[in-house]
């Protein structure tokens, strides 16, 4: 999407990718903030957001970089964290681990970036 698409966005296209309010690209995008809501409800305490973290970058300027998680090289975090669920899927088992594997793939992602630091 161009700057037509998201004209909210415009006066950050020229340094996107970077550090984004939620509520502001919810706004951009037509988005209401209820999930925003529901995520400091969950968490209990602010959250932060960036293009960066995003799994599709179809707004933004992010080429995703390659990782290196124990030895094997993947994509990109996403292909990472979707490698690690089991087949046959088991809902239990992937809630119970989900959190760390993200946690593997930030820091991997953290690693391969030294931009994002």
């Amino acid at each position: 999407a161009g700057r037509a698409a998201v004209p909210h966005l415009a006066a950050l296209a020229d340094r996107l990718p970077c550090w984004v309010p939620a509520r502001t690209v919810a706004d951009a995008l037509g988005f209401d903030h209820s999930g925003i809501e529901l995520a400091l409800r969950l968490a209990g305490r602010p959250y932060v957001w960036a293009t960066e973290f995003e799994n599709v970058h179809s707004l933004w300027r992010y080429g995703e970089p390659n990782i290196l998680v124990d030895g094997k090289r993947y994509a990109c975090s996403e292909d990472y964290y979707q490698a690690q669920k089991t087949v046959p899927y088991d809902d239990g088992a992937w809630c119970a681990r989900r959190e760390g594997v993200m946690e593997v793939a930030v820091q991997a992602k953290l690693a391969a970036d030294p931009a994002l630091r």
